[in-house]
């Protein structure tokens, strides 16, 4: 149980501060209560029964806690903290996504968990995809334990993500375009647009333009003619590569164009956010966790390369947990995170379920794991491709799901008056003036999705050791 000593009432604090901690106090409390009714209304699969204490299952759970921690909408209070940390201290080992550099808020809440918690992140991912975000796991060592392994995921060469515009280059300045004569540009009109405060327009919609065959391009300064080593090339009298001398030439098949650096985008690429993996063990059940934050983007490419970095994911981590079983056949390996995945028939749910991950059947039937709950961003699944090696005494036996709604109890839709005066922006008179995205930034836009899995195989393992003596004393 996490520890909130910064509850008790000084001298110093005014009645803010006391009506602070009154709240908290009663909310953590509430909070518990929910909990335990959410998990006495989860249900469990067919043929299952209930685990009869908590020794007997470990409970696994993923969370993206948006811009944990970020000054976009203020940081967050040590109140908001707090309910965090509580709501983590009721799984034992947990993903976390959208960590952001500087680790200060997770480093409080860990302490708010107490000396029994530890975590592994990983590194910040740069570059506009990533984000500046870290993933990590954070667990219960009084339950879990780290095998010390871990490591970020990375795709090898020829694997990696396909961009849906394929290979583009910029200009800076603009690209200078010849036409053919007669031919011009249209765009599409109706383009959904807003205004900038500079007064520039930006467009809210990708758009893509044919240009008419035969167009030409003027190439930046800094282009260049490039040959490979040991490209077969003609070669003139003095010795140097035969170029046209005309102001059209074509160059050799083998010759190839450099653009100045950062005019190409596109192409191949590796992982938005790179995901990362962590080894644990939870009783008898070893466990290898992969979490995720699938690329988002917007439009029908946007999708495309969600679909396509599901896939890719599916594929890597298929080929890893088909090794990690064949060299120890009692682990077991499972995905977790943000797939920004669009719904349970949608195509990237179909990207989610290939090379053998499943979605455990309790998980099938919960609500989205937005704040509306009607989107499924979140999942949680399990590969269950073959391995070469006979699985012993261990197997992956979900008992119970779940999409806890903290929002019931704490920074509720009906409490803006009372946190109105904690909604001022920094170093400013002013305030947010959303309440309904303050209190994400305050909690999150996402709600923790969590599973719990059977850890205790004694008896299993006795009666396979049973099994083995009665066969040497048969012989």
């Amino acid at each position: 149980m996490p520890s909130y000593t910064w509850l008790r009432p000084h001298s110093s604090d005014d009645v803010d501060a006391l009506n602070t901690k009154r709240r908290a106090a009663q909310k953590i409390k509430a909070l518990g209560a929910a909990f335990e009714a959410h998990i006495g209304a989860a249900d469990l699969p067919e043929g299952t029964e209930p685990p009869s204490d908590t020794s007997r299952f470990v409970r696994i759970a993923t969370w993206n806690i948006r811009e944990f921690d970020s000054p976009s909408y203020g940081y967050r209070s040590q109140e908001a903290k707090a309910y965090i940390a509580e709501i983590i201290s009721y799984f034992d080992l947990i993903a976390l996504q959208e960590i952001r550099r500087d680790l200060g808020a997770l480093e409080d809440v860990r302490r708010l968990l107490g000396p029994g918690w530890d975590y592994i992140a990983t590194d910040v991912t740069e570059g506009a995809s990533g984000n500046k975000e870290r993933m990590a796991f954070l667990f219960n060592r009084e339950k879990v334990w780290f095998r010390n392994v871990a490591g970020e995921l990375t795709l090898p060469k020829g694997q990696m993500v396909t961009d849906p515009f394929g290979d583009r280059f910029m200009v800076e300045g603009g690209a200078r375009l010849d036409l053919p004569a007669g031919q011009a540009i249209a765009s599409p009109t109706g383009l959904k647009t807003s205004t900038l405060a500079s007064g520039q327009t930006k467009i809210k919609e990708e758009v893509e333009i044919p240009l008419p065959e035969g167009t030409k391009v003027v190439l930046p300064p800094g282009s260049s003619i490039r040959f490979a080593k040991n490209a077969r090339v003609p070669i003139t009298g003095d010795g140097g590569i035969e170029i046209e001398a005309t102001t059209t030439p074509t160059l050799p098949e083998a010759a190839e164009i450099v653009l100045p650096p950062n005019s190409l985008v596109g192409g191949p690429q590796q992982f938005a956010r790179t995901p990362f993996s962590a080894s644990f063990q939870a009783g008898w059940l070893k466990i290898n966790l992969a979490t995720v934050h699938i690329y988002y983007g917007t439009g029908s490419a946007g999708i495309e390369r969600r679909k396509e970095e599901i896939r890719r994911l599916t594929a890597l981590l298929a080929d890893r947990a088909k090794s990690d079983s064949d060299s120890d056949a009692d682990s077991y390996f499972i995905v977790l995170g943000d797939f920004n995945i669009v719904g349970p028939e949608d195509e990237t749910m179909d990207a989610l379920r290939t090379n053998g991950f499943v979605i455990p059947e309790p998980l099938q039937t919960v609500p989205g794991s937005n704040v509306k709950q009607d989107k499924f961003y979140d999942q949680i699944a399990l590969w269950t491709g073959k391995s070469s090696r006979r699985k012993a005494y261990t197997r992956i036996l979900p008992y119970r799901a779940g999409v806890f709604d903290f929002f019931d109890v704490v920074y509720r839709a009906d409490e803006e008056d009372i946190y109105r005066p904690f909604m001022r922006k920094p170093g400013s008179d002013a305030s947010y003036s959303s309440y309904a995205s303050w209190r994400t930034h305050q909690m999150s836009d996402h709600l923790p999705m969590w599973v719990e899995l059977h850890i205790d195989f004694a008896r299993e393992y006795l009666d396979e050791v049973e099994t083995e003596i009665r066969a040497y004393l048969d012989d």
